[in-house]
């Protein structure tokens, strides 16, 4: 008796470790980032996306493969290579030297927040292995799992530029705008900014120095649109071509700093645009930037400083 229940204690306790030790189960990991699902699937579908933010790999001089789908990052001991991936799902492997594990990161809609997704990392492990530790490289995913939301809630980092949602402060400008040839771009701002500030100062209208400015190009042609603040309210007449305006007071902006060459400062709209696209906002008014530089005379190669508004709601 003493030796049957010896074996099946024996038994018991070699099925216990088997349970423990060797049986697989899956392991699931979320966090959450304030975009679509479409957009989630973008980072962790191919190479190209990956290396911005998977650690070791993220700001390194990575060799990546012509064919993406089949391709590998390398960076010293470590490479990653996609096995299989579709729109909202990458099966990545992980390797370091002789060893390898597989991990999973998908995009899932979050039913509790329309404009959230969950980005979702799954691997296979043991429940030894969840208890008392996993091995290096799956907690290397586990990391990174932190790493693609930190990168996807850094403006600066996702689109170049540190965003900032703000108020529309309470301030009037002195409105014109005019076309003109691409090659005239330069003599038309100053042109429009000069007019504008003599209109101001004929009729009292206190120009406070701020000039905002827009550009539209249309083949040969561009549309400048210029602004001056000013603190006395100007009646203007319906014809003319110098229209006062206040901003919408109160109402939702988005703000970035840019500073290098001015005719490269369409690089911030364009991240802006993205910017309101991913976050389901829509347009309330034409985007424009304040010179923080002196003066309003710039080459397109010129350096300066300016603050970019994008009015949304």
């Amino acid at each position: 008796m003493k030796r049957l229940l010896a074996i099946i204690s024996i038994l018991l306790i070699g099925a216990a470790a088997w349970f423990v030790f060797f049986r697989p189960i899956t392991v699931i990991r979320e966090v959450t980032v304030p975009y679509s699902i479409w957009r989630v699937g973008e980072q962790v579908n191919n190479l190209g996306s990956i290396r911005q933010w998977f650690s070791p790999f993220a700001g390194e001089q990575l060799t990546i493969a012509a064919d993406t789908s089949s391709g590998k990052l390398q960076s010293g001991e470590y490479s990653l290579s996609l096995e299989n991936r579709s729109v909202f799902n990458a099966v990545i492997r992980i390797s370091r030297n002789k060893q390898s594990a597989l991990v999973a990161y998908s995009a899932l809609s979050d039913s509790g927040a329309v404009r959230d997704s969950r980005i979702q990392l799954r691997y296979h492990s043991t429940l030894g292995k969840k208890w008392f530790g996993e091995s290096e490289l799956i907690k290397l995913a586990r990391q990174n799992l932190e790493n693609l939301r930190d990168y996807m809630t850094d403006t600066k980092r996702f689109y170049g530029y540190e965003i900032q949602e703000m108020k529309v402060e309470d301030t009037a400008f002195l409105f014109s705008r005019i076309t003109v040839p691409v090659t005239n771009k330069r003599k038309g701002m100053v042109d429009l900014f000069s007019k504008l500030i003599a209109f101001a100062e004929k009729n009292n209208a206190g120009y406070n120095g701020t000039r905002i400015f827009y550009s539209m190009q249309s083949g040969n042609d561009i549309t400048l649109f210029a602004g001056i603040g000013v603190t006395n309210t100007v009646q203007t007449a319906p014809v003319s071509d110098v229209e006062y305006k206040r901003m919408p007071y109160g109402k939702n902006m988005l703000v970035t700093s840019y500073q290098g060459p001015f005719g490269e400062s369409k690089k911030a709209f364009e991240a802006m645009e993205l910017f309101k696209t991913d976050h389901r906002l829509s347009s309330m008014a034409i985007p424009y930037q304040k010179f923080l530089s002196d003066g309003y005379d710039f080459a397109d190669d010129q350096v300066v400083q300016l603050k970019i508004f994008y009015p949304v709601f």
